[in-house]
């Protein structure tokens, strides 16, 4: 019974499934293998080279970090309640809709205020929002029909 255990176990480390299955370790070493055991080749990083993939590729004042968030909030309301039925979302699409339209700039956190703070262009995005409305719009234009002949 020992024995048996023994020989089990030595076909499970010479199997390409094992925990061993590491180049050079209880395999033999093919050219075809060569080129995908070299997914599992350890990096050699240094410190700051590994934390420079978790920062920020720019860098933004706290001010703008704001104004990012108020940015982002204002699109997703615009997008995600497009097509709203209920009255609560159709007045965050109205809001977000009348914000972004706007072309106020009385105030700090106006839309074109923001986007300039953001080095971002006020009117391209506008017209990829007006864009994307309308396509989504349509979409649900041509399924509105569909589901009516199915139902």
């Amino acid at each position: 019974m020992n024995s048996k255990t023994k020989s089990s176990a030595l076909t499970v480390s010479h199997s390409p499934h094992s925990r061993l299955w590491v180049k050079g370790v209880n395999r033999p070493s093919f050219a075809s293998d060569d080129k995908a055991l070299a997914v599992f080749q350890p990096d050699i990083l240094i410190q700051s080279q590994f934390l420079s993939t978790y920062r920020r590729r720019f860098h933004l004042q706290p001010e703008q970090v704001l104004m990012l968030a108020v940015l982002e909030d204002a699109v997703m309301c615009f997008q995600d309640n497009v097509a709203a039925v209920a009255p609560r979302k159709q007045m965050l699409f109205r809001e977000a809709e009348e914000w972004i339209f706007s072309s106020a700039k009385s105030y700090l956190f106006t839309f074109d205020n923001i986007c300039e703070a953001l080095t971002l262009d006020p009117d391209y995005l506008r017209r990829g929002l007006k864009r994307w409305k309308e396509q989504m719009l349509a979409e649900l234009d041509r399924k509105q029909p569909r589901q009516r002949w199915a139902s």
